[in-house]
């Protein structure tokens, strides 16, 4: 591989992640101005989960972009499942009765809720991919 490709890769990437946080902020902070809700979830919520969601993918791309389907079990299942479910425990507690509220609002709280969206999204395309 030519080393110029590589810094034209990463140069690209770095471009990209800094126009993803700007305009995933706008995202979230429109989201956050509309008062209204879907299914009882609030469009704040939804822009939080997506953001993360698409900022872990995307960090999952500094390794390379994905090219082939490279199904990777312990992965999926011991850490994709346990976030998407940490991810989405806030709109299952409106639906349901959870257990262990008070200790989900500790871990989550400060930005804990977002790094846990990230690496749900880093751990599902890590998962299903394989990089070049």
């Amino acid at each position: 591989m030519n080393k110029s490709k590589g810094y034209l890769y990463y140069l690209i990437w770095i471009i990209g992640a800094l126009l993803l946080v700007y305009y995933g902020n706008r995202f979230v902070s429109m989201m956050e101005q509309n008062s209204d809700s879907v299914l009882k979830v609030s469009y704040s919520l939804i822009g939080n989960i997506l953001y993360g969601l698409a900022l872990g993918a995307y960090l999952s791309m500094l390794g390379g972009l994905p090219n082939r389907r490279s199904f990777q079990r312990p992965l999926f299942f011991f850490v994709f499942l346990p976030t998407l479910l940490l991810a989405i425990y806030p709109i299952l507690s409106i639906y349901f009765k959870m257990p262990y509220g008070s200790l989900y609002i500790q871990l989550t709280a400060q930005e804990g809720y977002f790094f846990i969206t990230a690496l749900c999204g880093l751990t599902m395309m890590k998962s299903l991919f394989g990089s070049k």
